[in-house]
């Protein structure tokens, strides 16, 4: 059925079609839904995405009392850790192996398995390389046997 026939029926004949062709809304959205003119709305006034404000720099904070010189500030930072002795290192390296989380027997045995593998297979991955570039070489350079 072409526009201008449609346009020429009973107003019920056209609301039957449009039930079968679009969904039942009301008038206004209707329009504004099949309307190709219109364009998507702004995001920053839908507020969506907030504006993009400048900032301007601020002046410096007044202070109380003068930044400390170097060497004040380097006497001041002391390392709590250092031993001044060999007794008190042996004391604090054994309070840190207390702070340890050791793996159960379970945990050791998957861990010593998981590197044991990787080990051999590197040892064969540099072993096959070895093999390789020493047959290359005595190819290039032939033997003197």
């Amino acid at each position: 059925m072409s526009d201008k026939s449609r346009d020429a029926e009973p107003a019920d004949a056209v609301a039957s079609d449009e039930a079968v062709d679009r969904p039942s809304v009301p008038d206004e959205s209707v329009d504004a839904e099949f309307d190709t003119t219109q364009t998507e709305p702004d995001p920053v006034e839908a507020g969506a995405v907030a504006p993009i404000t400048r900032r301007t720099a601020k002046a410096p904070v007044r202070k109380d009392a003068p930044t400390r010189r170097r060497s004040a500030a380097l006497a001041e930072d002391e390392d709590h850790y250092r031993a001044h002795n060999p007794a008190e290192f042996v004391r604090q390296s054994a309070g840190e192996l207390k702070k340890v989380v050791w793996p159960t027997w379970p945990q050791l045995v998957v861990m010593f398995g998981a590197v044991l593998v990787f080990v051999l297979i590197m040892i064969l991955i540099v072993g096959l390389l070895d093999l390789g570039f020493g047959w290359a070489l005595l190819q290039l350079f032939g033997s003197n046997a």
